[in-house]
């Protein structure tokens, strides 16, 4: 989808493109030293980096929600949201290189991003809302970590492959929960995946 469609969709205001343009361009930057994400995926980046992100907001219509990024990377989805005005993100990795590079974008975007550095495992007691992820690890090791934040209503949400119905079935054989699954709006074949009241079998 090109980047007009997509700033008409989300209804985008001048300072959050001014702001995505700059993300993009640190993102390109970075990348030809850090590999911080495949470089295929900087030809139509609009798409496959921004509206694959933006389009998590459809299922979270509050902006104050908490929400956790786990396995954040350069801030896919968490610091595109950030950007789009949800105010109550903590993005996670456990690559320093990552999240310094989440922290260098904020500093020089003057936008205000929780990033840590740290295992999934090893974040404790806090609880959220929301639990998203993108192109983080299988689903059966994603609800596994998930457990650790989850509360009565948690919902999560996951970019996933197309091997994501693969993953179901496996992920079925020792948690309990209910799904749907959206197809992706960014080209690519992906699909948003939607748990709710999970627990372990």
């Amino acid at each position: 989808m090109k980047k007009e469609t997509l700033i008409k969709q989300y209804n985008l205001s001048k300072k959050q493109i001014s702001l995505i343009e700059l993300y993009l361009e640190s993102l390109k930057k970075t990348n030809q030293h850090l590999n911080l994400v495949g470089s295929s995926t900087l030809k139509n980046p609009w798409d496959r980096h921004i509206n694959d992100s933006l389009q998590l907001s459809k299922f979270i219509p509050d902006k104050k929600s908490s929400i956790i990024d786990l396995g954040t990377g350069a801030g896919l989805p968490g610091l595109v949201l950030t950007v789009y005005g949800y105010t109550n993100l903590l993005l996670a990795d456990s690559k320093l290189k990552k999240i310094n590079f989440i922290k260098e974008f904020s500093k020089e975007s003057k936008i205000s991003v929780k990033a840590i550095c740290s295992r999934v495992e090893n974040i404790k007691n806090k609880k959220f809302d929301f639990v998203i992820c993108r192109a983080f690890a299988p689903l059966k090791k994603i609800l596994h970590y998930s457990l650790i934040f989850t509360k009565k209503n948690t919902s999560l949400l996951f970019l996933k492959g197309r091997s994501v119905k693969d993953e179901i079935n496996d992920a079925k054989k020792y948690f309990k929960f209910q799904h749907k699954l959206y197809e992706s709006k960014s080209v690519g074949g992906g699909y948003v995946l939607n748990i709710k009241k999970f627990s372990k079998l």
